[in-house]
């Protein structure tokens, strides 16, 4: 490891354990005390805001003191969803003041939501400001498009894709996107049990940090890329940094797509250097050759013509663009 990220490294965990520890110490106070859904809602985006720290420092970080890092934000996190819990507003309390809405402010979300009993309970879980990010999650057998995410695009948003099987994922603007921006993108990138899917992503501003993939294909750009526990994943990627895998076999990277690119950059290309094959496996640590990836064939790339940017039967482009292995 370089000097300079070393001094990276050790300026990231001053500023992550004091603030975890204000956080911690904030967490208690609340419990303590008389807990608003106010209160929560602050400490959430500050605690949001640890999560993007933590993933924007994954390109420097070892893995010993990432893994020590996630394992203390999860905690906070649980004991943040825990405290959110306690402080939402039970469904008795909704039906028994349902005869005096204007004395009862606490429920004014249900009224939208045809006052049944669970809804006031689940509208507390979703993060009020827009820096909680986006979602795509829980999909099995779908072609998923922009118009498919938790709620509508925003350039300043993080993306979560998470629990798909046998999916078609395009947020890339062309047939299936009517109407989405060429200048599509998300400010980073959080992708966690996929399995037999293909994603076509545009460039990201940010970082990628990809988890527990299996059997998939999936084209992406982004600042820093980090992949864990992953099998058999073919990987196009625009990226200026090295690639980072660890706990992962079966990987196989190629460039970005060139047509894929926004209308601005594709002109030229060889402008933009991509490292994807400068790859560095935290899990092989040899002067010999990662047996864990390897460059994609030029003749099992997929085609300009075959991506899947119309929408289609997902089980029909799947058959054609999985590898198989």
């Amino acid at each position: 490891m370089s000097e300079t990220n070393q001094e990276l490294t050790r300026r990231f965990l001053a500023g992550f354990q004091a603030a975890t520890s204000e956080t911690l110490g904030e967490l208690e106070a609340l419990r303590n005390g008389t807990s608003t859904q106010g209160a929560v809602d602050k400490l959430a985006v500050d605690v949001a805001k640890l999560r993007k720290d933590l993933t924007d420092a994954i390109a420097f970080l070892p893995g010993y003191d990432q893994r020590q890092c996630e394992n203390k934000l999860k905690d906070i996190e649980a004991q943040l969803e825990s405290l959110r819990a306690s402080t939402a507003p039970k469904s008795k309390f909704a039906f028994k003041r349902k005869a005096k809405p204007a004395s009862t402010p606490p429920i004014r979300k249900s009224t939208e939501e045809a006052g049944t009993s669970d809804k006031p309970l689940a509208s507390t879980f979703e993060p009020a400001p827009p820096t909680s990010g986006l979602s795509l999650s829980g999909h099995t057998q779908a072609y998923l498009t922009v118009s498919s995410l938790s709620a509508p695009w925003n350039a300043a948003s993080d993306l979560t894709i998470s629990d798909l099987d046998r999916c078609v994922v395009n947020l890339v603007p062309s047939e299936a996107n009517v109407g989405v921006p060429s200048d599509l993108t998300f400010t980073a990138l959080h992708l966690r049990n996929i399995t037999n899917s293909v994603l076509v992503l545009p460039i990201i501003s940010g970082s990628a940090l990809l988890h527990d993939m299996k059997n998939c294909v999936i084209a992406l750009g982004s600042r820093q890329f980090r992949m864990h526990t992953s099998s058999q994943v073919d990987v196009y990627i625009s990226i200026t940094s090295n690639p980072i895998i660890e706990h992962c076999s079966a990987i196989r990277f190629a460039d970005y797509p060139t047509h894929l690119r926004p209308a601005s950059s594709a002109d030229s290309p060889q402008d933009v250097k991509s490292n994807y094959l400068a790859v560095q496996d935290f899990s092989h640590i040899r002067s010999t050759p990662s047996p864990n990836w390897s460059a994609l064939p030029e003749d099992e790339k997929i085609a300009d013509g075959q991506w899947p940017l119309a929408r289609a039967d997902a089980r029909d482009a799947l058959r054609t663009l999985l590898p198989s292995r």
